[in-house]
């Protein structure tokens, strides 16, 4: 279910590293001179890479390390068997036993979740089906062989379909891997993951099936096996293009979505294989079972995911994006006239300069230049300018490892919080928040004991001073 990862270990001193018998660190040396070319250390520990970067802000080294749990869980150093929450939680409490890791502390930065499925054919008939992942075609893993499977290459994550028994060299079993592999911290946020720790714990865990079912739903699958006889010409000619991806690729939004829809009724009319299905339940049972996840609490687990998407993330209903509207239990159609008399007539203010957009699309933000003029471009640029200043001192406090003094303004309430640099995520929905930052000044040396109280001591009275006057 959790294969690779990729953890920052902050605070870990990198002496505690290079004097583990377990680890070998090596240096990448110019054979013709003898010359050091690079400070950066690396060590290998069965399959996982343990790494020593120079941090010249703090002149010292920071230590982190890349690679495969589960092959380093298992004796073989395969990773085509189970690898069940349980022995998640010993594969990290090993971690932290032989290699002094600090699980609270040891931050996840990328993460591959998925399962592996036993099928009774060749997984090659499945993933062959995948034809893109929001309009992006998926491509061959590997270009020299095209039975090992499928990949689609997003900017956050990737999504893999894939031969595991193959790839494994396994001639007696026929395993489908289904993975997806996030690039970006921040996709695990709104499963309050953030460190290994949280790996630990079983419900935050077991919720991430959500995000493997999400992903898969995206996925357009064509049933080639189909030979269509009784359609219509403009249906056969529909569903010859739903082969194609470059045919997907090339659609809007709203045309993508009304092909994905005929497409669903096309394959349920005529009895074909919906393979998101007949996945969805594989990989619901597979995820249950290996997450250890008794089966009474299993019934309850929807809610609580449900209650955990509401909080963290905005998902869209599909009958809200099928311009159905769900009221006392009654689905009522909206008619698109209605809703352009609704959009047309919608009225918001201008963020900037508070101007009511009369006329303006429901959702904008800024005065139109087209309705006001080249000076309405001015809103947009201080908009943007705000922003651009907010990053610019971040990332003066990132050179300087200064701590920053954050102002928020969220639903009409101002709030502070102080930070460090390595604790911020800094997106647009963020910064659109973010009502000013202050870098706070930081000692010259390392402080411990008693002084860093003091200096604390000193940045709150500061804080308080400031807010009674």
């Amino acid at each position: 279910m959790i294969d690779g990862v990729k953890c920052s270990c902050v605070g870990l001193s990198a002496d505690l590293w290079l004097n583990n018998p377990l680890l070998d660190f090596g240096l990448l040396v110019s054979e013709r001179t003898g010359e050091l070319l690079t400070q950066r250390r690396e060590a290998k520990a069965k399959d996982l890479r343990f790494v020593l970067s120079p941090n010249e802000r703090k002149n010292a080294l920071s230590c982190s390390f890349t690679g495969s749990l589960h092959k380093h869980w298992d004796i073989d150093g395969s990773n085509h068997n189970d690898f069940t929450h349980p022995d998640i939680c010993k594969t990290l409490d090993s971690l932290s036993a032989n290699y002094n890791i600090n699980l609270d502390e040891a931050f996840i930065h990328s993460l591959e979740i998925g399962v592996n499925i036993e099928l009774d054919y060749s997984p090659e008939i499945i993933f062959k089906k995948a034809i893109c992942h929001k309009g992006k075609p998926f491509e061959r893993m590997d270009a020299r062989d095209k039975r090992i499977g499928v990949i689609c290459v997003h900017t956050d994550y990737s999504i893999k379909l894939y031969d595991k028994g193959y790839q494994c060299k396994i001639k007696d079993k026929y395993i489908l891997r289904y993975e997806v592999r996030l690039h970006r911290q921040r996709m695990l946020q709104a499963f309050d993951i953030f460190t290994l720790v949280d790996l630990k714990n079983t419900e935050k865990v077991a919720s991430l099936v959500c995000l493997l079912l999400e992903r898969l739903d995206e996925v357009i699958f064509f049933d080639y096996s189909f030979k269509p006889q009784s359609l219509s010409e403009s249906k056969l000619l529909a569903w010859q293009q739903y082969s194609n991806p470059r045919y997907w690729e090339n659609l809007n939004r709203n045309n993508y979505y009304k092909a994905r829809k005929k497409l669903a009724e096309l394959i349920k009319k005529y009895g074909c294989i919906d393979w998101r299905e007949f996945l969805s339940k594989r990989i619901i049972n597979k995820w249950f079972d290996l997450a250890k996840f008794k089966q009474k609490n299993r019934r309850h687990f929807p809610q609580h995911l449900k209650s955990l998407q509401a909080k963290k993330q905005a998902t869209i209903s599909n009958l809200e994006y099928m311009l159905e509207n769900v009221t006392s239990g009654d689905v009522q159609k909206r008619k698109k006239k209605d809703r352009k008399i609704e959009v047309k007539n919608s009225i918001c203010n201008c963020v900037v300069c508070g101007r009511l957009l009369v006329g303006q699309k429901q959702g904008t933000r800024f005065c139109s230049e087209r309705l006001y003029g080249k000076d309405a471009r001015m809103c947009r640029n201080k908009d943007s300018n705000r922003r651009l200043t907010i990053k610019r001192k971040i990332k003066r406090a990132m050179e300087k490892d200064s701590m920053l003094r954050i102002t928020y303004v969220d639903n009409g309430n101002e709030y502070s919080d102080i930070l460090a640099t390595g604790e911020l995520c800094v997106t647009r929905e963020w910064l659109d928040k973010v009502k000013s930052v202050e870098v706070l000044d930081s000692p010259s040396h390392k402080i411990t004991g008693d002084q860093a109280k003091e200096y604390l001591r000193t940045i709150k009275n500061k804080i308080s001073h400031e807010r009674n006057n």
